[in-house]
């Protein structure tokens, strides 16, 4: 902040530092005539005192904490609208011109309004003052203005990005259009020659199917011969081993009858050499 600014405002803020001061020491005669505000302010805002001497302290405080404020402090601007906040309830506590009966009092009501409205003035420029440093609205200003033409300028492509892709659409289109008739052809010519092939393919696999038939007739009529020839086996296998248990029987019998022969036999054998040598006993006597 240059020096020019900072003892403006330091005698701008003078007044402010001064009359709070004198409010904090010495409220009673600023109470009453705020008393018709204070009740209204306080039902408005809770937080504040209702009682009349209470809120002109509270109102020198903040006096003097803007004016300290506006002079040294790095947040100048917003102590300049504390400043021009304060200064409207205390000009209509303070200096109510229109409700004085008093001439003299009245004139010097309304000198003090018009000062404190002036008061305001030159708080509020203060408040806009930036120092020489752009301000938010300038910059709001450059930044919405730069984005505008930003977007022009994204428009403008966008736009001539659109024109040359309707552009190569269209001649993609046309070509394909092109490509796709002459593929429709193409796969006529194809679809003849593979209906001609399957034709073809289907002639064959029925001559392939009936001498497959065939086949499978002379199969059958052979698993049926194999079938007879079986149970022909089969019957025979069986009669087969009956005349070999038939002949083991015979062969058993004859051995068993050939036994009992040889064992008469020689019982016959031995009787007669008893009854030759009883004979020759008997001779010999």
């Amino acid at each position: 902040m240059s020096l020019a600014r900072r003892a403006a405002r330091a005698a701008l803020a003078a007044s402010f530092i001064s009359g709070g001061i004198d409010q904090i020491r010495n409220p009673q005669p600023k109470a009453g005539p705020a008393s018709p505000i204070a009740k209204p302010i306080a039902d408005r805002v809770p937080q504040l005192p209702n009682d009349p001497e209470s809120l002109v302290k509270l109102d020198g405080a903040i006096k003097v904490v803007g004016g300290l404020g506006l002079v040294f402090g790095p947040f100048a601007r917003p102590a300049a609208l504390l400043l021009a906040g304060s200064l409207v309830p205390t000009t209509l506590a303070g200096h109510r011109f229109w409700e004085t009966t008093d001439p003299e009092q009245k004139v010097s009501d309304r000198v003090e309004f018009f000062k404190n409205v002036s008061l305001v003035g030159g708080l509020l420029v203060a408040a806009l003052d930036t120092g020489g440093r752009p301000s938010i609205p300038w910059m709001a200003s450059k930044a919405a203005h730069g984005a505008a033409e930003t977007v022009g300028e994204a428009a403008g492509t966008v736009g001539s990005g659109v024109s040359h892709a309707a552009g190569a659409l269209t001649g993609a289109a046309t070509a394909v259009g092109g490509a796709v008739a002459s593929g429709a052809g193409t796969m006529s010519r194809r679809s003849s020659r593979k209906s001609a092939k399957a034709s073809k393919k289907a002639d064959a696999l029925k001559a392939v199917a009936a001498a497959q038939a065939a086949k499978a007739a002379k199969v059958a009529s052979k698993a049926k011969d194999t079938k007879r020839s079986a149970r022909k086996s089969r019957a025979d296998s069986a009669a087969s081993n009956r005349l070999a248990k038939a002949k083991g029987a015979a062969l058993t019998a004859g051995a068993a009858a050939k036994g009992a022969a040889v064992s008469a036999g020689v019982a016959a054998k031995d009787t007669a050499l008893a009854a030759k040598e009883k004979v020759a006993a008997t001779t010999a006597h």
